[in-house]
């Protein structure tokens, strides 16, 4: 039986107080490789500019065994310790590991992504918490067989879960609209690797 969007996804406006999303979100700002525009690279080998920048924080064992090359998934680096006690604080709310995360960030409203589902592409993808901050901006859900959708606004400090059984019959974006002038950062956290039953 499908399951029913609120099965499947949580939300929490307040999970980081006021001063703490501001706090972190100047600490993350300060990492030119998140706020400079992501450079890809095509099947013909020509490279194009994205709408948006990225990294990832990764644990340390992953770093040293060079599971995410450059050349393939952009910047990375180890925890900071302010992302350190973020990872932590989703990991017991969550009760799940995460050894990764992917920053997204989003320069105004002429920057977003269309509907999609987050493939697994490196673990397993049944639970993915997303952690907003920076310019409130529209969040919307569509169900990839009725084509239903529903939309929220994230907050500053706001957290989304996305759980088991969202990425196989919902799809979600972020809608590009000009209305928004302030620059905002997405942080969802990744595990590694896929459980053996």
């Amino acid at each position: 039986m499908e399951p029913q969007i609120h099965e499947v996804i949580s939300y929490q406006d307040d999970f980081l107080k006021k001063e703490e999303a501001n706090s972190l979100f100047k600490h993350l700002i300060k990492y030119d490789d998140l706020t400079e525009m992501m450079v890809m690279q095509a099947a013909t080998g020509d490279t194009f500019k994205c709408n948006f920048g990225k990294m990832m924080f990764i644990d340390n064992d992953l770093i040293a065994t060079n599971k995410f090359p450059a050349i393939i998934w952009g910047t990375s680096t180890s925890w900071s310790e302010e992302m350190l006690t973020i990872k932590q604080r989703v990991e017991q709310l969550t009760q799940t590991e995460f050894k990764t995360c992917v920053c997204i960030y989003y320069p105004d409203g002429n920057s977003g992504v269309d509907f999609h589902s987050d493939r697994s592409a490196f673990g397993d993808t049944s639970i993915l918490p997303s952690l907003s901050l920076g310019e409130e901006r529209k969040f919307c859900l569509r169900n990839i067989k009725s084509k239903e959708e529903t939309c929220m606004v994230l907050k500053h400090g706001s957290l989304v879960v996305m759980q088991n059984g969202c990425q196989e019959h919902y799809e979600h974006s972020l809608p590009i609209n000009p209305a928004y002038k302030n620059p905002r950062i997405n942080i969802t956290f990744r595990k590694y690797g896929y459980e053996t039953k």
